[in-house]
């Protein structure tokens, strides 16, 4: 279960970087950098860090891009394991995954994850779904910070879901 939470999740976060890829690609010059929209996640992410770098109006939002970048490639990695690793269980919440090493094809890597620990990567995933959609919506202006809270305002009553509040009264 954990680990199809965490492939699902993380599913999400590859099709939202597909469609700020698509943007890039489509409406901010992104041919000169790739001629066709990258598949594979390590080349999305490169080809939006360049994307990005090359227009002054997506610039400045780089450093709100790394952060998210490296919480996707952080994520990359746990699910890779969890996916692609052989299954060792210590346990009934641990879990050792073994794979070649990518220096020498001749040894096994291992690394140690809980079961809580996959479940949790995949909460995470998740969350950045929503955060790489706000930022998409953000960077390439179709709406404003503000303009996307009062929207998820309205969806939340239209649901019976309110957001939650930062004042401490309510």
């Amino acid at each position: 279960m954990h680990i199809g939470y965490l492939a699902q999740n993380w599913a999400g976060v590859e099709t939202t970087l597909d469609g700020i890829v698509r943007q890039l690609h489509v409406h901010y010059g992104g041919q000169k950098f790739e001629l066709t929209p990258p598949q594979a996640f390590k080349r999305k992410r490169t080809f939006i860090r360049k994307a990005f770098a090359d227009r002054p109006e997506l610039a400045e939002h780089t450093g709100w891009l790394e952060t998210l970048l490296a919480t996707a490639t952080r994520l990359a990695e746990i699910r890779h394991w969890a996916l692609h690793g052989g299954w060792v269980a210590e346990g009934s919440t641990t879990v050792t995954l073994n794979r070649y090493s990518k220096d020498d094809p001749l040894k096994w890597e291992q690394q140690k994850f809980t079961l809580d620990e996959l479940y949790a990567a995949g909460e995470e995933c998740a969350g950045l779904v929503l955060m790489l959609t706000w930022f998409g919506q953000v960077a390439f202006g179709i709406m404003t910070k503000e303009q996307l809270i009062e929207s998820l305002g309205e969806l939340g009553s239209k649901i019976g879901v309110p957001l939650p509040s930062d004042d401490p009264a309510d």
